[in-house]
């Protein structure tokens, strides 16, 4: 499972930031920051729920790691745009990761899994309709002429996440439970 989330995750991050260098797009600064801000709270909470259930039962660490990468990739997606964009990114990936982390450690280790699996699809959807939004100047004769293909495309991605996510599996106990007198 976490070999699984960790390549969603960066694919997510690789494809946003090649789609904002290629982007010609003109839009307004509210516009970039709230694309940014969509796509840094979603990774960043699915960062959070990442690392929570990773150093389960460390709170200091997965807070302090999924702050740290977050606030990372929404600087830097954000810094194309603009400053002010990078620093929205950077604060909405911060926030989200702690809260994201936070919430796993409350949870247990089945309903953490659920949580991870519900913003993985959050964040590829998001991630693939930023892309769209990003590069709808760029390539809007492509984009208008085959949205369906486009809108299939992103059905398929989805339901193939949702198809072959790790289920999850308990760890094995041990025998060794009991002491011997």
């Amino acid at each position: 499972m976490f070999a699984y989330t960790l390549t969603a995750l960066t694919l997510c991050c690789i494809s946003i930031i090649i789609t904002s260098y290629i982007s010609k797009r003109k839009g307004t600064l509210m516009e970039y920051m709230v694309f940014i801000m969509s796509f840094s709270m979603s990774i960043g909470l699915s960062i959070g729920f990442y690392l929570g259930i990773l150093f389960k039962g460390e709170l200091l660490y997965s807070t302090l790691l999924a702050i740290l990468i977050s606030g990372f990739i929404g600087f830097l997606v954000g810094l194309r745009f603009h400053l002010y964009t990078a620093l929205e990114g950077m604060f909405s990936g911060l926030m989200a990761s702690m809260m994201g982390a936070m919430l796993t450690e409350m949870l247990n280790a089945q309903q953490a899994h659920s949580i991870l699996f519900i913003s993985l699809l959050l964040t590829i959807t998001i991630t693939m309709s930023c892309m769209i939004q990003l590069l709808s100047e760029t390539f809007s004769t492509y984009i208008h002429r085959g949205f369906l293909l486009l809108l299939s495309i992103g059905v398929v991605i989805i339901v193939s996440v949702f198809i072959t996510f790790p289920d999850y599996a308990p760890p094995p106990s041990s025998g060794h439970n009991q002491h011997m007198h």
